[in-house]
């Protein structure tokens, strides 16, 4: 695991180059004093209008107060979070509060959340660009990912390359979560006693919350129990 927040931030620059969008563990004291190490894959930033470099982990410090739509896609990555982090089921999910903290606690620092296309894009993502970006810097991303060496890893860039090669880094054993005739698909996950690894949807998409964030718990309550 890295020891500083910024140790891979060098080579992150080298590799995309002006203007990136640093990301990686928000606060690394809070996430190494998490009872489960939390990793979200995404695809990229929001647009990067300035053209200047950015900090992802700077926003995730304080994300209400830097994006008034935040809850669009927080929600969903914030709410299974804490679930996973207190191991409870989608039903028993508290609140979230609207400056992002659950019962006082803040679970974004706690986390770490990197983008596969570090130099931010539009507001959809064109999954040609972020295939493009996976092929390009494959190995550099591996890399961040064994450095900040996950328990779970939520890979929402739906990059099935990524999926494959994260399992073969770590030999987990792929499966399958039927989620029929509840919600009438099946989610491809991969795992063995140490690691679980999600192949997810971004948490932005046109599901209902409850699907989205009790699948998550789902398939992390199955693992814990197997």
């Amino acid at each position: 695991m890295f020891n500083t927040e910024y140790e891979f931030d060098s080579i992150i620059k080298q590799e995309w180059g002006f203007p990136v969008v640093y990301d990686g563990i928000t606060k690394i004291s809070e996430y190494k004093e998490a009872p489960v190490k939390i990793l979200w894959i995404l695809k990229e930033g929001n647009e990067n209008t300035e053209q200047e470099e950015r900090d992802h982990r700077d926003f995730h410090t304080d994300v209400s107060n830097y994006y008034s739509g935040w809850k669009a896609t927080y929600k969903n990555i914030i709410l299974p979070t804490y679930g996973i982090l207190h191991n409870l089921a989608y039903k028993d999910l508290p609140v979230l509060n609207d400056d992002a903290p659950i019962n006082n606690e803040y679970v974004l620092n706690k986390i770490a959340l990197i983008n596969v296309n570090k130099n931010g894009g539009g507001s959809m993502a064109n999954p040609v660009v972020i295939e493009e970006n996976y092929t390009k810097h494959k190995e550099i991303l591996l890399q961040q990912i064994e450095g900040i060496a996950p328990d779970v890893i939520i890979n929402c860039s739906r990059v099935n390359r990524l999926f494959n090669d994260v399992c073969k880094m770590y030999n987990l054993s792929k499966k399958q979560y039927d989620f029929r005739p509840e919600f009438d698909y099946v989610v491809d996950y991969a795992s063995n006693s140490e690691k679980l690894l999600i192949n997810y949807w971004h948490p932005g998409a046109h599901m209902t919350d409850e699907s989205y964030q009790k699948q998550i718990l789902d398939i992390y309550k199955t693992w814990k129990s197997s």
